[in-house]
């Protein structure tokens, strides 16, 4: 019962002390202060389980084991539902997907933005994100009962809406095509939240909505197994051994010709 008091106690102040920041006279967006949070989280391991559908049409399931470790270290086993393997090793990035003719593979200060936010993004988080909103104006936006923070990132094209719950986590993201917020594209929920360190936390359950051409795609991710902070073996990151035989190219479209 004392335990959970405390956590209790840690979580109020973990939320009062984003509020604070996010008013405070040119302090971080609340998107700058989520990411902060993540700062003192150095390595991850779990498993990943994402289960797809589209409406009205068939489900996949894609199951990956990840490992991750600053700087720039990854390593991703794809099972389903084709074999792939990613390893990055600090310096250079490499993939292959089993009974390709090639791989794929580039310096990581040759990556394009999109590939560079997926190397750094923390397993198990909407960093992925908040990466891309991390540099825009946020406004205040209306609370809710249930999401007592909110707030909106004015992308011209996107208009971006973080939603915290009473416990100060990241709850929601929503996106809409404009800041009228009349036509939502996309809305991710996290839940089943496990405490990474003081003030970060990670969701093990995403729940995704999409909608395009009217037809809505529902997307579910699973982290089990999450470890933090604990050793990893570094025989991982280094490439050679797992691509043996493997030819590698630096454009995707050359791997196939």
């Amino acid at each position: 019962m004392q335990e959970g008091r405390r956590l209790v106690r840690r979580v109020l102040l973990s939320f009062v002390v984003m509020v604070a920041l996010s008013r405070a006279a040119g302090a971080q967006t609340l998107a700058q202060s989520v990411l902060a949070s993540y700062n003192s989280v150095q390595s991850v391991s779990c498993e990943v389980r994402r289960d797809t559908k589209a409406e009205g049409g068939a489900s996949m399931r894609t199951l990956s084991r990840v490992c991750f470790q600053r700087p720039d270290r990854l390593h991703v086993e794809n099972f389903t539902p084709v074999k792939r393997r990613i390893v990055a090793d600090g310096a250079t990035f490499f993939s292959y997907i089993e009974g390709d003719p090639k791989g794929f593979s580039r310096p990581v200060a040759n990556l394009d933005e999109e590939m560079l936010i997926q190397l750094r993004k923390i397993p198990g988080t909407a960093m992925d994100h908040l990466m891309k909103i991390r540099d825009t104006a946020e406004t205040d936006l209306p609370a809710t009962e249930e999401f007592p923070v909110r707030r909106g990132y004015d992308m011209s094209k996107l208009f971006v809406v973080l939603s915290v719950d009473a416990t100060g986590r990241l709850a929601r993201i929503e996106f809409f095509d404009s800041a009228g917020m009349k036509n939502k594209t996309a809305q991710y929920d996290y839940s089943a939240f496990q405490q990474a360190a003081d003030g970060a936390w990670i969701p093990c359950l995403h729940q995704g909505s999409l909608w395009f051409g009217g037809v809505e795609t529902r997307e579910t991710t699973r982290i089990d197994n999450l470890a933090v902070n604990q050793p990893v073996q570094p025989n991982l990151f280094v490439a050679a051994p797992f691509f043996k035989g493997v030819k590698f190219v630096d454009d995707f479209g050359l791997i196939y010709e």
